[in-house]
């Protein structure tokens, strides 16, 4: 069974290497502007994004038997935008969608940070989380990395939430106990599917998921073996 994901803002094909640590077979996209994609422009908006990313997966959709995609932060919301779109176009539907770290849709950013001097929009996205420390004492590293971000934000930071059917595939909501989600934000997540919604907190920052590796290595095992079963 295929796990199709959508990394993080800032992230690459190579993001979620540490998480799975190559016991989960797994299909990363990659966003424009970076990576393998590194000659192609950046993109800003959020629908041009989904576009580009379904044009992208649309085949393997085909060719699959069973498969889930799953997104954290970002790409949590670009994830359950790709269902959308392989709903309203007929595709066969995911197992499931799998988010983490990311409140539901109708959420949107209090605190605008892409608008930001690339100074004060580094430090404060910087506090999330998921930058290694070491980063910060190479200048050149951040003077990449910044345009890349403020991309992925301003694609984030720009979605309005739209009244529209709503998905009808399971989705497993994960959120740390330490990032700026509730139990009650968490919970709104049953408002975007008819289908079952499973919410579990685990322990951790924004970037839990890689506090807890065993885990959601054999969570996924778990997944990939009852589609078989």
């Amino acid at each position: 069974m295929k796990i199709f994901i959508f990394p993080f803002a800032g992230g690459n094909k190579y993001s979620f290497n540490s998480l799975f640590q190559g016991q989960i077979d797994t299909t990363t996209l990659e966003y424009p502007g970076r990576g393998l994609r590194i000659n192609e422009d950046l993109i800003t908006n959020i629908n041009i994004l989904i576009e580009n990313l379904y044009s992208q997966i649309q085949n393997d959709i085909i060719s699959s038997d069973e498969y889930i995609i799953y997104g954290h932060s970002m790409g949590a919301l670009v994830g359950y935008l790709i269902c959308k779109k392989i709903e309203e176009s007929g595709l066969k539907k995911p197992l499931k969608l799998v988010v983490s770290g990311k409140k539901p849709p109708k959420y949107l950013k209090k605190k605008i940070l892409s608008d930001l001097p690339n100074r004060d929009f580094w430090n404060d996205v910087s506090k999330l989380g998921g930058i290694p420390e070491e980063i910060n004492n190479h200048p050149e590293l951040i003077e990449y990395l910044t345009p890349i971000l403020k991309a992925d934000f301003k694609c984030i930071e720009g979605y309005r939430h739209q009244n529209s059917p709503r998905l009808i595939i399971p989705i497993d909501v994960f959120y740390g106990s330490d990032e700026d989600i509730n139990q009650e934000e968490a919970n709104a997540w049953n408002e975007e599917t008819t289908g079952s919604v499973n919410i579990i907190q685990l322990k951790g920052n924004h970037f839990f998921i890689f506090e807890h590796k065993d885990f959601f290595i054999e969570y996924f095992k778990n997944i990939q073996v009852n589609a078989t079963i």
